[in-house]
């Protein structure tokens, strides 16, 4: 997924730095989460908006990138809950049932990051 690890380069430039993402997306649902650090400190994306450190528009606009770029890759499965771990070397793909619970796949993942 080139695109993909392009796109959170891309990213990188605005100033958030060592951004991590995850994105759990199926035909009829989406979530991206990535973290990042700005001045020395490492926020969740939601608080990075809410502290003031970067504009809601420009993180709305990543999230809807990636689920773009997600969506029209080839490796895209519209039966399941696609799951998809990134930073800006690389990207791991996985699956999962459509209704899995994926506040917990999420919290696992945030767990891997401290």
């Amino acid at each position: 997924m080139k695109e993909l690890i392009n796109k959170i380069n891309e990213f990188e430039k605005r100033g958030v730095l060592d951004v991590r993402l995850i994105a759990l997306v199926s035909d009829s649902y989406s979530e991206v989460i990535f973290y990042g650090i700005i001045d020395g400190i490492r926020y969740q994306s939601n608080n990075m908006v809410e502290k003031g450190k970067i504009n809601s528009d420009i993180v709305d606009g990543f999230y809807d990138d990636i689920v773009e770029i997600i969506k029209f890759d080839t490796k895209f499965d519209t039966t399941k809950m696609n799951i998809i771990k990134a930073d800006s070397n690389g990207c791991s793909f996985e699956y999962d049932e459509k209704k899995c619970r994926t506040f917990k796949i999420i919290r696992e993942w945030e767990k891997s990051l401290m």
